[in-house]
C-alpha cells in the first residue's frame, strides 16, 4: 500500500502546486513545453472520479497479486486467464466510452500518427535500454537483495507460467496476454487516459510519477518494483516526446515479446535455461 500511497501523495502535491500557480494573475494563457504533445484539453472534473475508478480497479489487482504469491502456477487456468482477457476488454471499453463523447479517439491517443515508421525502432531500443537497467540491478545485487527484503521471488507469475506450465493452451494464452493484450489495454488506461488526467490536475512531473508508480505497482512484484516504475517513466516520456500511443505500445509490445520469445525458446530447449531478472 505504500507505493500506492506514495503515487497518490506526488499527484496530491501537483495539484497543489499547480492551484497555487493558477491562483496568480495571469496576462496570457501559459505555454506548454516545446516537446509537450499529450493534451489535456479534453479533462473535466468528472475524470476526478474516472482517475479514482481505474486506480482502484489496478490497485485491487496489485493487491490480488501480492497475496497470490507463491501459489502453483497451475492456477492459471485457461478460464481464468481468458476471463483477465475480457476484464482489459471491459477496462478498455469504459475508459473509450468515458472520453469518446468529447474526443474522437484517434485524435485523443494521435492514432493517425504520421511518424508511424518509428515505431519499429523506438520499441527495440527502449528494450537494450530496460535490459542495460535490468543487467545493472543484477550486477549491482539489488534485485537478490529485494528478494530477501521482502521474501518474494522476483519472477512474474507469466514467466513462471511459460517456463512451467504443463498446461500448452493456458501457455499459449499467457503468451497472447502479455506480448498483445497487455501492451494495448495497458497503454490506453495508464498512458492513454490516467496520465493525461493525472497531468492536467497536477501537472506534468505529478501525471508522470503518479503513472509510472501506479503501473509499477499494479503489477504486484515488490522486487521488480524500481525496473517497472523507471519503464513507467520511460513510457510516459515517449508518449509525451511523440504525441502518439502507439510509441508507447511499440515499447510495452517489444519488451514483453522479447520475453515471452525468451521463455518459450528456454521451453523449447532452444536456448540455454536463464535465471530470471
Amino acid at each position: 500500500m505504500g507505493a500506492y500511497s506514495l503515487a497518490f501523495l506526488l499527484l496530491l502535491t501537483g495539484i497543489s502546486f499547480q492551484f497555487f500557480r493558477r491562483s496568480k494573475l495571469l496576462t496570457e494563457p501559459p505555454a506548454l513545453p516545446s516537446r509537450a504533445k499529450v493534451a489535456t484539453w479534453w479533462c473535466t472534473p468528472i475524470d476526478a472520479l474516472g482517475l479514482l475508478l481505474m486506480s482502484g480497479v489496478f490497485i485491487s489487482f496489485g493487491l490480488a497479486a501480492a497475496a497470490a504469491e507463491g501459489k502453483k502456477t497451475e492456477a492459471l487456468t485457461p478460464s481464468l486467464l481468458l476471463g483477465n482477457v475480457m476484464t482489459f476488454a471491459i477496462l478498455v471499453g469504459t475508459v473509450i466510452a468515458m472520453v469518446r463523447w468529447r474526443v474522437k479517439p484517434s485524435i485523443w491517443l494521435g492514432l493517425r500518427w504520421a511518424q508511424w515508421p518509428h515505431f519499429f525502432w523506438i520499441g527495440p531500443a527502449a528494450v537494450i535500454i530496460m535490459w542495460v537497467v535490468l543487467g545493472i540491478l543484477n550486477a549491482t545485487g539489488y534485485i537478490a537483495w529485494m528478494e530477501r527484503l521482502v521474501g518474494s521471488s522476483s519472477m512474474q507469475d507469466a514467466v513462471a507460467l511459460m517456463r512451467n506450465s504443463k498446461d500448452s493452451l493456458s501457455v499459449g494464452l499467457m503468451a497472447f496476454s502479455a506480448a498483445v493484450v497487455a501492451p494495448f489495454a495497458e497503454e490506453i488506461i495508464f498512458r492513454g487516459y490516467l496520465y493525461p488526467v493525472a497531468k492536467s490536475f497536477g501537472g506534468i512531473t505529478a501525471g508522470i510519477l503518479f503513472s509510472a508508480l501506479l503501473f509499477a505497482a499494479c503489477h504486484g512484484n515488490v522486487p521488480l518494483m524500481l525496473p517497472l516504475f523507471l519503464l513507467g517513466i520511460l513510457l510516459a516520456l515517449v508518449y509525451e516526446w511523440t504525441g502518439s500511443i502507439w510509441a508507447a505500445i511499440s515499447i510495452h509490445f517489444f519488451f514483453n515479446s522479447a520475453t515471452v520469445a525468451i521463455q518459450l525458446a528456454m521451453r523449447a530447449g532452444l536456448i540455454p535455461d536463464l535465471p530470471p531478472p
